[in-house]
């Protein structure tokens, strides 16, 4: 495992996924080998194989919530946002991915043609405050109505307060709907 992360450090997804192919045939009953050739494919855009090795990594490990999370992702990728959404909502209640989980299904809700559901799921965040997903869901909010500039501050307001990583979970639902990166802001007058 060490030389296939090694492979991906050094952006050679095709030699690390060969090399997990063959750790698959090797020893199939890993599951983090098919979570990694899951999560190449996914970077590769192959969703179907990806969904594929995401199933048998839960198979193999039903109770991993972070490959539970990478199968309802794969959902939402497809843009199919009911399915998604059922498996974002099954992680609410967990502590490490709750919040995340609420903006993903807020997200479905808002993508997937639900926009009085995903406005409530909004007002809840609001009244919440200081997460991420108030920050993030009202981005959201914005990009989807075309107030550039207010989700840009939203934006910019989660960016000094968490850390870029905890940022990058968020702001990859709205790069995936193709919100993010921004336009450059307006010239000032």
């Amino acid at each position: 495992m060490r030389d296939i992360l090694k492979l991906i450090q050094d952006k050679n997804l095709d030699a690390a996924q060969d090399k997990l192919s063959a750790s698959i045939k090797q020893y199939p009953k890993v599951a983090s080998f098919y979570f990694v050739r899951a999560t190449i494919y996914s970077n590769k855009s192959q969703l179907p194989e990806a969904e594929q090795d995401f199933q048998m990594a839960h198979q193999l490990e039903p109770d991993n919530v972070v490959v539970k999370f990478n199968l309802a992702e794969i959902k939402f990728m497809q843009k199919q946002y009911d399915a998604a959404r059922t498996g974002f909502v099954l992680l609410q209640s967990d502590p490490e991915m709750g919040d995340l989980a609420n903006y993903k299904v807020f997200l479905c809700d808002l993508f997937g043609n639900h926009e009085d559901v995903a406005k409530g799921e909004l007002d809840a965040f609001n009244k919440a405050g200081s997460k991420p997903s108030y920050y993030f869901g009202n981005a959201a909010w914005d990009l989807f109505h075309k107030n550039i500039e207010d989700a840009r501050s939203w934006l910019v307001s989660a960016s000094r307060i968490y850390a870029p990583q905890k940022n990058e979970f968020y702001a990859s639902s709205l790069r995936e709907l193709k919100y993010l990166p921004l336009p450059p802001p307006p010239p000032a007058q």
